[in-house]
């Protein structure tokens, strides 16, 4: 029987330093699914990876095993020790892995609960996993429930309205730092979706010039457009460092591009004016060590949590009752689960049935030439209907233990040891569903 688990770290169970040591690029997670479905004996898998995550949500049998290989093979593959991992990580099986996935589609597992990012990256995660083929008939199912628990939090209560974000509340802890923004320069070194949101909300805090450096011209140019801000190529880093009183970094690079060697020569020719980073990649943009430069002030994204506990307490009551009906879509989830862990017993237990009454029927066939015609038919019909009575009560229990709490499987394997039955393995199952799955199409807005 395939299990559901979900394996990672995020901001509350780890620091930024290590969440950036474990974080994936684009372009590497496609060898990573790679990785741990085969050295993690995974039938399906996924991962998500963004500035306060890195989980990967899998089927396989037995989960708490999976989630032992999966911690492994990342500690290989990340160069990290696995005490260390181990020591900041969670891994949750069946229910609890579920209604972890549906949380984090629905923003409430976010630093900043309702904030609307998330949803997009599980969808591109899964979009990737699916061009990989890593993704089979339970993570389907799973990630459309989750999608689907994101979208009734998102109508069906306020949690998400009027709801801050990461760029948001970065903006609001330079708000408190500098008082009114009015008549302040600020730089953003990136050109994605947190730089973009970054930049539209320093400019309705009224700040008096804004310029965009980026690796990509274009995406940079195009930004710069968006916020009528000034492009500057990235050559030019560390000449608009000089003129910035804000810098919001927001990169997908793997090491910091802002550091010592940069920022000491800057802040010489600034003659002691302040300069205020809000690094909010990871892995992250700026080196920590720059907060040692006089008159540098440093934060990163495991610093806005003050603001966000603000935010969150405020937020509360919605956050419970999204829970709630996140836990409305997990319970249909987890019973689709059951009855399909069943199926194949149920199947296997029928085609049993059949083959021995066909067999005796054979048997004494020669002895029923004698009969009339509609007579061998009622001994036929007298052998299925003792077959199917005899069946009911076992069929009717296995039904019924498929939307219990956890019986399914110890009155599974009770029947198919009592009748001895051959229930294809757990891997040629979701390989066969992987086959016959339909993609759906992915809800979106």
């Amino acid at each position: 029987m395939t299990e559901l688990v979900a394996v990672g770290l995020n901001h509350k169970t780890a620091p930024v330093e290590l969440r950036e040591r474990l974080a994936f690029g684009a372009g590497d997670i496609a060898a990573a699914l790679s990785a741990l479905r085969e050295r993690a004996g995974l039938g399906e898998v996924m991962i998500v990876s963004t500035c306060n995550r890195v989980e990967v949500y899998a089927v396989a049998p037995h989960w708490a095993r999976a989630g032992e290989r999966v911690l492994q093979t990342l500690a290989d593959t990340r160069a990290v020790p696995l005490a260390e991992l181990v020591a900041h990580t969670f891994v949750r099986g069946e229910r609890a892995a579920a209604s972890h996935i549906c949380r984090v589609a629905a923003s409430l597992e976010s630093m900043v609960v309702g904030e609307p990012q998330i949803l997009g990256q599980v969808k591109d995660a899964f979009e990737l996993a699916q061009r990989e083929g890593t993704v089979g008939g339970v993570l389907d199912r799973c990630l459309g429930t989750a999608f689907r628990a994101a979208k009734r939090v998102r109508s069906e209560t306020e949690v998400a309205r009027g709801a801050a974000s990461v760029p948001s509340v970065a903006v609001d802890l330079a708000r408190s730092i500098f008082g009114e923004l009015t008549g302040s320069g600020a730089l953003l070194v990136g050109a994605g979706e947190m730089a973009s949101q970054a930049g539209i909300h320093l400019k309705a805090a009224g700040v008096a010039e804004m310029a965009v450096v980026n690796r990509s011209e274009a995406r940079g140019r195009a930004l710069a457009d968006e916020l009528s801000a000034r492009y500057a190529p990235w050559d030019s880093l560390d000449a608009e460092l000089r003129r910035a009183d804000i810098v919001v970094t927001s990169t997908g690079a793997q090491r910091p591009v802002i550091d010592r060697a940069l920022l000491r020569p800057v802040m010489k020719v600034r003659r002691g004016k302040p300069i205020f980073f809000v690094d909010i990649a990871v892995p992250r943009d700026v080196e920590p060590e720059v907060a040692r430069l006089e008159q540098v002030f440093l934060y990163n994204i495991d610093d806005l949590q003050g603001i966000v506990h603000d935010n969150m307490r405020a937020r509360a009551a919605e956050a419970d009752r999204a829970g709630s009906l996140v836990e409305e879509e997990v319970g249909e989830f987890v019973a689709w689960q059951r009855a399909r862990s069943i199926g194949p017993i149920v199947q296997a237990l029928q085609q049993h049935a059949r083959s021995i009454a066909e067999a005796e029927l054979a048997r004494v066939r020669g002895k029923l030439q004698g009969l009339a015609p509609e007579q061998q038919k009622a001994v036929e019909a007298l052998a299925n209907g003792i077959v199917q009575k005899l069946l009911h009560r076992p069929m009717a229990a296995l039904r019924q233990a498929a939307v219990g709490e956890g019986a399914e499987a110890d009155l599974a394997g009770a029947v198919q040891q009592l009748f001895g039955l051959e229930v294809p393995s757990a891997t040629a199952v979701a390989e066969a569903s992987a086959a016959s799955m339909v993609k759906r199409e992915l809800v979106r807005e």
